[in-house]
C-alpha cells in the first residue's frame, strides 16, 4: 500500500507545483491607449514570492494639427500577486512616473512647446500563465487597468488606461 500512495505523490506533486508558476521575470508589450502614448514595452522582476515591481516604457512621435508631437513616457510600479485559480493571478499596486512631451511649431502658427509631468499611479489586474512556447516559456496574458493623476501638462487629471499585456516569462 505504500508504495502506491508514494507513486501517487511522485506524480501529483510536480503538477501541483506546475500549476501555481509564476516566473520571476517577464518582458513584453502592454497594449493599451496609455493615455494618448500607445503601446509600451514592459518588464517586470519579482522582488519575493508575492510581490514584484513592474517598469514600462512607452514613445510616440506623431502629427498632430499639421505639427510635430513627440511623447515619452516611463513609468514604476510596485505590485502585489495572489494565485486565483491554477494558472490565474491577481494583482494589484501603486506606482509613479514620468511623461515628457514635446510639440513642434505648427502650420497654423501655434507656438512649439514642451512639458513634463510628474504621475501617480494605482494598477489592478489579472494574468493568465497556462501558456507554453519555445522550450517551455511561459506566455503571460494580462488585462489590467491603471489610473493615473498627473500633475500638469498634456496629463492634468485623472486618466484611465486599459491595456492587453503579452509578456514572455524568463
Amino acid at each position: 500500500m505504500k508504495p502506491a500512495v508514494y507513486l501517487v505523490f511522485f506524480f501529483l506533486l510536480p503538477t501541483a507545483i506546475w500549476a501555481q508558476y509564476i516566473p520571476n521575470n517577464a518582458l513584453g508589450l502592454r497594449f493599451g491607449d496609455n493615455g494618448g502614448v500607445g503601446p509600451e514595452l514592459s518588464y517586470q522582476q519579482a522582488i519575493t514570492e508575492g510581490t514584484r515591481y513592474q517598469i514600462d516604457l512607452g514613445w510616440r512621435s506623431n502629427r498632430r494639427e499639421q505639427a510635430n508631437q513627440q511623447l515619452f513616457k516611463l513609468s514604476a510600479g510596485y505590485q502585489w500577486v495572489n494565485l486565483l485559480d491554477g494558472d490565474f493571478q491577481y494583482y494589484y499596486g501603486a506606482g509613479t512616473g514620468f511623461l515628457y512631451q514635446n510639440v513642434g511649431n505648427s502650420a497654423t502658427g501655434a507656438e512649439a512647446f514642451s512639458s513634463t509631468n510628474l504621475l501617480f499611479s494605482g494598477i489592478i489586474g489579472v494574468e493568465y500563465t497556462g501558456v507554453r512556447v519555445f522550450f517551455d516559456t511561459p506566455l503571460i496574458l494580462g488585462l489590467d487597468i491603471r489610473p493615473e493623476y498627473g500633475l500638469g501638462g498634456y496629463y492634468n487629471a485623472l486618466v484611465f488606461d486599459i491595456a492587453l499585456a503579452l509578456r514572455f516569462g524568463f
